[in-house]
């Protein structure tokens, strides 16, 4: 529809663009060394929040935080989601009672629904057994996983069985590195036994034209459904896939990077005992640095191919004239270890800010003041913050903080949040959403340059990032910082008294 042939609705509309693991360190408008141009101009027009955090680093736990307002200590969603259309988990039954969002959830989107916005979801979803009567009660049209790539899987699955990978039941052809496939045969069969070997073992360069990748085709969703709108008001949330695994990707962004040429991170050294026998260290440890600077170079890849779908989105909002009455919001759901610390991918219990610190953008043309602000931002403060804009009244029991005042100037950065949390709980034996009074934690508190986080057998880990931002010295046994770590314990219990966690505490403290 051309941008001059509707009347504006007057209301506030709302675009959600979220990545999955994407790593606020890697953005150029966040000092990074991969090109964002796109995502850069959006945070020039915005407002740049440079020490956002996710509630728990981890995908589905965090995705149901940013749609309810609520830690995952509350919401009880302390697992990741599988699809049931998944025949098996890499030869492993499926876990049919694992409990996502019910329909009597309230979510921001369904909020919005019931007042006359038009709602839609194109991309990663990861909070409910798939299909559900969650997606008809959110959203008026969304865009699940494979559903227009099952032709290709089975056209895939005819070819020889070391050309593709099977991650998760789709089917992607590959072309493996030399240096991968000589640090697999190294490894020899010290990996069989792994569920996840197949998606470490088959990383490189993804043979499918760009077009036929489901984050290349959820943006041209989205881009579609921006071309199709009526007045209504609406929310839109675009959900890519990468730089999640599977860590493949096509030409020409695999070409972008050499990774003999690509930088290893100041921190690569210096590795924690805790984590060492980690997946996340483990493959870094087993498979070598050559395939390590292989899957950075995957990443990076992701990351500017992500970057040019936003774009895309992006230019079709401007073309629906709508733009200036539109809230837009770049974030993701949690980070990636990147290298940090001798690691990569999300599967470390440590709460380092490769994983849990967030990039989080937020734009709106003479509504937000451009700038850059360091308050403790978290991802359970997005629904406050868009029912704020919209007008719509925020639920009592949300548990993050409405961003608008700060995002309009109206308050300064000493009535923000002076701590962010996040949370690593263990989850039910059944996948119910319980935390009972049993269920034991891992926490972290982040505010005012400094980051504690700490387990149930009590270690405890103390940080200044100020000094410190590659968080390679504990300072929690250092008796100068018996203060600051009485203050943050303390602070970590009132958190947990303000947001009624139920389960065991930690005996620190």
């Amino acid at each position: 529809m051309p941008a001059d042939s509707f009347e504006m609705s007057g209301r506030v509309n709302v675009m959600l663009i979220m990545c999955d693991q994407l790593s606020a360190h890697v953005l150029g408008c966040y000092g990074g060394s991969v090109p964002t141009p796109h995502i850069d101009r959006l945070a020039r027009s915005g407002m740049v929040f440079t020490d956002a955090t996710c509630p728990w680093p981890v995908c589905t736990p965090s995705r149901a935080s940013v749609v309810t307002g609520l830690y995952p200590h509350t919401h009880g969603i302390c697992h990741n989601m599988h699809r049931v259309e998944t025949p098996g988990y890499f030869g492993n039954a499926m876990h049919p009672s694992q409990e996502g969002l019910h329909p009597t959830d309230v979510t921001t989107e369904g909020l919005l629904k019931a007042t006359g916005y038009q709602t839609y979801h194109y991309g990663k979803w990861h909070l409910t057994d798939e299909p559900s009567q969650v997606y008809a009660d959110m959203f008026l049209e969304h865009l699940q996983y494979g559903d227009s790539l099952a032709r290709v899987f089975a056209q895939v699955r005819e070819r020889p069985r070391d050309t593709w990978m099977d991650w998760y039941g789709w089917s992607l052809p590959v072309h493996v590195a030399p240096a991968v496939r000589d640090a697999v045969a190294c490894v020899g069969s010290g990996w069989d036994d792994h569920k996840h070997a197949e998606l470490v073992r088959k990383i490189g360069r993804l043979e499918l034209p760009l077009e036929q990748t489901f984050d290349y085709q959820v943006a041209s969703r989205t881009c579609d459904r921006l071309a199709g709108l009526g007045p209504e008001p609406f929310m839109i949330t675009c959900s890519f896939l990468w730089p999640h695994d599977p860590n493949v990707v096509p030409s020409p962004y695999y070409d972008f990077f050499d990774p003999d040429r690509l930088e290893l991170p100041d921190n690569w050294d210096h590795r924690a005992q805790r984590f060492e026998n980690q997946w996340s260290r483990r493959i870094v440890r087993d498979f070598g640095e050559a395939a390590t600077r292989e899957f950075l170079r995957i990443y990076y890849a992701c990351v500017a191919l992500i970057d040019e779908q936003v774009g895309r989105v992006l230019q079709a909002l401007q073309a629906t004239g709508r733009d200036k009455e539109t809230l837009v919001i770049f974030t993701s759901d949690h980070g990636d270890m990147v290298g940090g610390h001798g690691m990569v991918w999300k599967s470390t219990d440590s709460f380092y800010d490769e994983v849990a610190r967030v990039p989080l953008i937020m734009s709106f043309p003479g509504q937000i003041q451009p700038g850059r602000s360091a308050i403790a931002a978290n991802l359970v403060d997005l629904m406050p913050t868009i029912l704020d804009f919209v007008a719509n009244a925020v639920p009592p029991e949300a548990q993050g903080h409405s961003l608008v005042p700060f995002l309009r100037g109206e308050q300064s950065g000493k009535h923000a949040p002076r701590y962010s949390f996040s949370e690593r709980v263990q989850q039910h034996p059944t996948q119910a959403r319980e935390v009972t009074t049993d269920t034991t934690a891992a926490f972290m508190v982040r505010g005012e340059g400094r980051k504690y986080f700490v387990y149930p057998d009590g270690e405890e880990f103390l940080f200044n990032l100020v000094a410190d931002p590659g968080e390679t010295q504990n300072l929690a046994a250092d008796p100068s910082q018996h203060e600051l770590l009485t203050i943050l314990r303390s602070e970590l219990h009132l958190w947990m008294d303000a947001t009624d966690y139920s389960g065991r505490r930690s005996p620190i403290g």
